[in-house]
């Protein structure tokens, strides 16, 4: 899981977790139908069951999001790439891959999974909201109306060319497919989102200099989809660069390791403060028990510190443990990778050393100097 989620369990083997800034935005849209949706609906309806249907439509509308991505990560894992998580936050929700689609078929069927569970959901409930009869509770017909209207919206909005939305990835696929080049496919798609990301940047300031307070949000997302495009656009070109690079030419090594026995406050000491590195391997004996980086020592009570192993607080993940042969353009398609920005790397005689995010960017800064000469 993304270490700064919390795990709620499982669907369909997939870890499911939710980031601490998803529970304001479940807050913010309870609060915007609470206070203005169901009060307009629903004639004379207490403030309580007003804002009770709000926090109702918000979970809805999250379940809706969760089953989105599922349809993505199902899509991909039986186009044989591995689902690490589905993590639902601020924004939505994203479905965490260990890996990337190989071809623009398998491209396309990925991203055309999520809208295609969005189109029979917002199908669902507009077939739910035209058969319910004129009896129906005046509740019920609102909550079945804003969950038909608002994955309608998700859907027209998800479906917009901007890379890296779905839309985006689907003009990918098919520019991928028709010249046959992923890394010019990718130049392209991302040069068209950006321009819908500065258009919608544009048109949220205009709209919120007019007074209406939403253009902000539209602004906020179009400022994430022309970042997003740029780091996916960079994204793949150190991949590519880096693939079929095995990780012991890049790694340092030896590697300084920190004894799991060590207390936080000497690892803090002797290791961090003296070596100046930002992160080491954790061992026990000979045996590798994680990796300890300053994240994890800041989360330690400065109080607790003396009396912690930095054993206790070492970070067990599997994909962060490689072999001196492992391919790091694939790494760098790992998730955890790209949060941690380290990998332990143990070589065949059981000694460790360790491969960085910065590591990387030296060599590809090298690289590109080499290719300019």
């Amino acid at each position: 899981m993304s270490f700064n989620s919390i795990r709620i369990g499982r669907l369909a083997g997939i870890p499911i977790g939710v980031q601490p800034l998803w529970l304001a935005i479940v807050a913010l849209i309870t609060w915007s139908l609470g206070a203005a949706y169901y009060p307009d609906q629903v004639t004379g309806i207490a403030p309580v069951a007003s804002y009770g249907l709000g926090l109702l439509s918000a979970l809805l509308l999250f379940a809706s999001i969760l089953l989105h991505e599922l349809g993505h990560a199902l899509v991909a894992r039986r186009n044989g790439v591995e689902i690490e998580e589905i993590d639902l936050w601020l924004l939505g929700g994203v479905a965490r891959m260990a890996g990337y689609p190989k071809t623009a078929g398998a491209e396309l069927r990925f991203a055309i999974a999520g809208p295609a569970v969005t189109l029979v959901i917002a199908a669902a409930f507009g077939a739910f909201a035209l058969a319910l009869p004129n009896s129906a509770p005046a509740a019920l017909r609102a909550v079945v109306e804003y969950q038909a209207y608002i994955n309608t919206a998700i859907l027209v909005f998800n479906l917009l060319p901007a890379f890296p939305l779905d839309g985006g990835r689907v003009a990918r696929a098919l520019i991928w497919g028709r010249i046959g080049d992923i890394t010019r496919a990718t130049k392209i798609a991302a040069a068209i989102g950006r321009g819908f990301g500065y258009a919608m940047i544009g048109i949220g300031v205009l709209g919120t200099a007019a007074g209406a307070i939403g253009g902000l949000w539209l602004a906020a997302v179009g400022l994430f989809v022309v970042f997003a495009a740029r780091a996916e656009e960079g994204g793949l070109r150190i991949r590519v660069a880096f693939s079929g690079r095995e990780a012991g030419r890049l790694m340092s090594f030896p590697a300084v390791t920190v004894p799991a026995a060590a207390s936080v406050a000497e690892a803090v000491q002797d290791y961090f403060v003296r070596h100046r590195y930002s992160a080491f391997p954790v061992m026990d004996g000979d045996r590798l028990v994680g990796l300890v980086n300053l994240k994890a020592v800041e989360r330690v009570p400065a109080g607790r510190r003396a009396d912690t192993p930095v054993g206790q607080i070492a970070i067990h993940h599997p994909s962060l443990v490689i072999d001196e042969h492992q391919d790091v353009g694939e790494l760098l398609e790992r998730p955890a990778f790209q949060e941690v920005g380290r990998a332990v790397v143990v070589t065949e005689g059981g000694e460790v050393g360790i491969v960085s995010i910065t590591d990387v960017e030296q060599v590809m800064r090298a690289l590109e100097l080499a290719s300019a000469a």
